[in-house]
Order: C-alpha cells, then structure tokens, then sequence
C-alpha cells in the first residue's frame, strides 16, 4: 500500500536537536521476530492523555484470527521485487506451495534475529530464504519496514489524517543488546523504505514499555505482593524491566527522577532467550515422537498446516501453568498424521509412542488431538525460563541492581503464566508487575518515548569506546559502566591530517569490555567502524584539523565535528557497517 502522503526535504538535524523539531503525530514501528505492527498518536491526543494510542487489528486465515500485531515474514516474487508481508505473506506462499508454484518465489520468516546472531553486520549481508535462496539482507529489512510505513500512513489517510511527511516524528524500536553495527544497519534500512533519517528516532524496547508502565491506572496493572504503580514509579524508586520478546529478552534498570524522568543505573544487558525458545522445544518433541523425517517433510510439504500450528501453540504456550495436573490438549493437523502414515506405512503413531520410553507414559495422541502430561508440557520452558531467571539472579547480586523494588514483566511473552509464577516465586521479596497490555507496551511505550525524547536522562555505558593513537595506544572516550548524559557530549577530541593534500580523514573505532584498556590490540579489543570526516579544502596543507564531540548517552552513538579554525561544522558520520 503506497501512501500518497508526500515527500519534503529539509536541512540535517542532529538527533539530539529532534526534541526541538515541529512535528504532529508520532508514528512507530514496532518489527519482532516474532510479530510486527505499529502505533500513532497526534502531538494533541498525547497531550490530552498519554495512552491515546491508535494502533490497528490484523486478519489472518481468511478473518479467522484477530490480532494487534502481524506475523514477521515477507515475500517477495521470483525477480526479487516485493510481493507482501504478515499473515498475507504466510497465507499467499502456502498457496504457493499448494499450487506448486512457490520454488522460485523467496519467503523469509522470523529474521531479526539475525542480527543479533550476526556480529560482522554489512551492507552487503545476505539472508536465505525458506527455499535457501540468498537475497540482500538490506532490501530484506527494508522493504519489510517500507510496508509498516505505508501501511500505517495509510491508516491515518483512511482516518481522515493529511499529513505531510515533514509532519510525523518516526520511532523503530530496537532491543537494547543489540551492538552498534545492527542499530546503524535498521536506520539506514528505515531510510531507504523512506524515512528522512532526520526524523528517525530509536526506541529501545525495555525502554519504551516503562515509559508506558508509569502512565497506567492501577486497574490497568497486575501488581504482585504489597504494591503498587504509584510506589513503582514515586521519585527515588527503583525498578528492573525485564521485556521478553520471541527473539530476545531486554533487561533494563531504571531510577524514578522527579517529573517521572528516568535514569539508568546498571547497563542494558539480556540474551536470546525468548519465547520462539519454546517453539523449538516443541517442535523438537513432536519431532521425537513421529521421527525428524516426518516433521521436516510435513514442514515443506503442508506449509499451510504448518504455519497454523504455530499459530495455535502460540496461544497454547501462554495458558501453560504449574498451577494444575490436568493433561495439556494440543490440536494438530490431520496432514501431520498422513504424512507420518506416508513414510511409515507400516507403523502406527501410537505405537510409536509406546515403544519410545521418554514418552509412552507421558502423552497420548488420538486422531487430532496430543494430550500431554502438564509435567511434560512445562519441560519445553524449562530452558528458557531457567536462563533467564538465572540471568537476574546475576544482575541481583550488583548493589545498584539490587536495590530495584519491582520487577516490570512486558512483551508477548510474558503473558506466559509458568515465567510468571517462577519469577514470582525466585523474587519474593519484589513486587512483579506485569501490565494487562503486556504485549503491547513496547509497541505503545515507543509512541510515548516519541512524544518524549528527554524522558530517559542517563545511561551507563555497556563498552569503553575510543580511538587509536600511535603505538596501538587505547584513547578511551567513554568508559564501560560510566554514565552518560543523554544530551551531552563529552570532552572535545582533536584529529589532524597527515598529508598535506588530504581530503578526508578516517579513525577506527574501538571497543572493549574491560573499563581501562591500554592498547587497541588488548584481549576483548574489537574494531567495531569508523569516523570519517570530509577536508575538502587543502589551501593550508598539514595546518589543518577537525574537533569531535560524540555522544555516547543517547540509543545510538551521535558526533559532531567541526572545523579546528573556523568551528564550522564539518560533514562528518561514524561507518559501523564496513
């Protein structure tokens, strides 16, 4: 869907300086790995009430399923142009497959996290599709981000909403974990689906959804022992937002300021143990049950089946509870029996169960239906849930961690009950606070950190970054765990050229794990891009050189570099992607 809004050029604007910028509405993008969706609200509506917040209600199967997010795939037709994205991605290339018409065609599915696995990210990074077909990973994302973009404007155009483009601030979330390379790889992918970088803000998720925690009423909030929103969110209060996704899981720590500002007090921190964790272990049981060759044959051949299982586990998975001993019931298509009735013609399923001794007494499976002992079912979150308590229990021992009274619990999945009786149960002593609109806080959080870009006034460093002098020397800028203004730079840093007819310089940017390193070659030392900055005029030979200022406090790191002379600004960007 092409919207007919239209495009404006305008001057750069720092992303520091987007606070002052004019703008109307707030629109936010909001790519999973597992769902994706978006949310808008007007700069009127937020002042009227924050959680004013439009989003909109995805069709999947024919109309069958209703949801506030779509489905992470994207399809493209066999010359590599874009077909379509979501549920009608998924529904379209299972028809494919039907019609036996699919193989040249290229559907990709839950891949953000190939960004997270990935740490050499580069422009010219492929992914493969279901078929195993390559394509730029770059246009993958993009176009991905270019469909929610139009998508959303035309909603608002149907909406009765004339906007220019010059009137939406954008917002795209990115978890925290996430280096500097993938974080710089999704604004340049924002850009090219159409988004003027100038007024592309990066949302960190955990961020976003406390930003949309401390606006809910107390009926709004599940609140465990012996609290409240109103003591969660009291100035000098602190709190741990623990935003588990599909993919990832982001961890965040925050103290209350005055005015419902928040600062950081331990670095952002987390790991890949979200919910699509799950899926895996229940894929890989039934791939126990009927054999590895059945399921991955039931896989490619009954994409349709497939693909509805998934769907249909996705709300099974969350109704899972320590709490009861009843069997857990699983419906499963019919073509996942023929198949395996195809490859082993001469066996049945329940004998298969029967001579497997890890299950002949924990399950049954009659016609459709796969009735699971709960202590089964519960085994498939073990891992998940066990690094990710495991995780905090860490963070916990810190003092500055420690002292957090609450736990927020957001994302999809921590609609998951078995993750919230164990979190509950392994921190007596914290309240659990888990909002009704779990799934949506990072999505509707984003919109709000639109509308406040100054909300978040420090974060603590999860590297020490600098650049390299002579002799491999470490010259450190920020240090790992130091905390960093959002707003300000740090002290000036002075470059020279080194011939005299020079028109561009270039320094590497380092990172390392340890708080003072010494030597950019030190153990942990990783070259992670580089700062180029253009010296068109070489009138004055070697008497020349550039002051930077970076700022490293904000999601993404920012410099500003000008003129040793005339302190005109110079153009100047930092390249993460090679």
């Amino acid at each position: 869907m092409e919207s007919q809004v239209r495009q404006q050029t305008q001057p750069r604007i720092l992303k520091r300086d987007l606070k002052n910028s004019p703008y109307i509405l707030v629109a936010e993008l909001d790519f999973g790995t597992t769902y994706s969706g978006y949310a808008f609200s007007s700069r009127l509506e937020y002042t009227k009430n924050p959680l004013n917040i439009s989003t909109l209600v995805w069709q999947a199967g024919s109309g069958n399923l209703a949801s506030l997010k779509t489905s992470t795939c994207v399809l493209f037709k066999p010359d590599e142009s874009f077909d379509t994205f979501g549920f009608e991605a998924e529904d379209k290339y299972a028809k494919l497959i039907d019609d036996d018409k699919h193989h040249d065609w290229f559907f990709f599915r839950r891949f953000k996290m190939s960004l997270y696995e990935q740490k050499d990210i580069t422009r010219s990074m492929k992914l493969y599709a279901q078929n195993q077909k390559p394509m730029l990973a770059m246009k993958v994302f993009a176009e991905a981000v270019k469909y929610l973009k139009d998508h959303l404007l035309g909603t608002c155009e149907k909406r009765g909403l004339e906007l220019l483009m010059s009137d939406v601030r954008w917002v795209l979330t990115v978890p925290a974990i996430w280096n500097d390379r993938a974080k710089q790889f999704m604004r340049e992918c924002a850009q090219q689906a159409g988004i003027p970088g100038y007024q592309l803000v990066l949302s960190l998720e955990a961020e976003a959804a406390a930003m949309f925690c401390k606006y809910l009423p107390l009926k709004d909030m599940s609140v465990g022992k012996g609290g409240d929103n109103l003591v969660v969110f009291r100035p000098g209060s602190r709190y741990m937002v623990v935003d588990v996704g599909g993919g990832t899981v982001d961890i965040t720590v925050h103290e209350v300021l005055p005015g419902l500002k928040l600062k950081e007090v331990y670095m952002a921190n987390g790991g890949d143990w979200g919910g699509t964790m799950v899926d895996k272990e229940f894929e890989m049981l039934l791939s126990e049950i009927l054999g590895a060759d059945v399921f991955n044959d039931f896989k490619q051949k009954h994409v349709a089946d497939y693909l509805e299982l998934q769907r249909s586990f996705e709300t099974k998975k969350r109704s899972i509870s320590s709490a009861t001993d009843a069997k857990i019931t699983f419906t499963l298509p019919i073509s996942l029996m023929d198949t395996f009735a195809d490859i082993h013609p001469n066996k049945t399923v329940e004998e298969s169960i029967s001579s497997n001794k890890k299950y002949s007494n924990n399950l049954t499976w009659k016609m459709d239906r796969l009735r699971v002992k709960s202590e089964l079912a519960q085994t498939m979150f073990r891992q998940s849930v066990q690094k990710i308590i495991d995780h905090v229990v860490e963070l916990m021992k810190h003092p500055e961690v420690e002292q957090a009274q609450a736990i927020l619990l957001v994302g999809g999945y921590s609609e998951c009950l078995l993750l919230q009786t164990e979190i509950s149960a392994k921190f007596p002593d914290k309240r659990l606070v888990i909002p009704h609109e779990a799934g949506l806080a990072v999505l509707k959080g984003a919109v709000i950190n639109g509308h406040e870009l100054d909300t978040i006034t420090e974060r603590i460093s999860r590297f020490t970054y600098g650049t390299e002098l002579i002799g491999d020397i470490f010259s450190v800028h920020a240090q790992k765990g130091q905390s960093l203004p959002v707003w300000n730079s740090l002290e000036t840093k002075h470059y020279y050229v080194v011939h005299a007819f020079q028109t561009v310089m270039r320094f590497n940017i380092y990172i390392s794990p340890h708080p003072s390193p010494k030597y950019v070659t030190d153990e942990g030392c990783e070259c992670i891009g580089s700062l180029v900055i253009e010296m068109p005029d070489t009138s004055k030979g070697l008497n020349r050189g550039a002051d930077a200022q970076f700022t490293f406090g904000g999601a993404e790191i920012e410099v500003q570099v000008k003129d040793r002379d005339s302190a005109e600004e110079r153009v100047a960007y930092l390249n993460f992607l090679g």
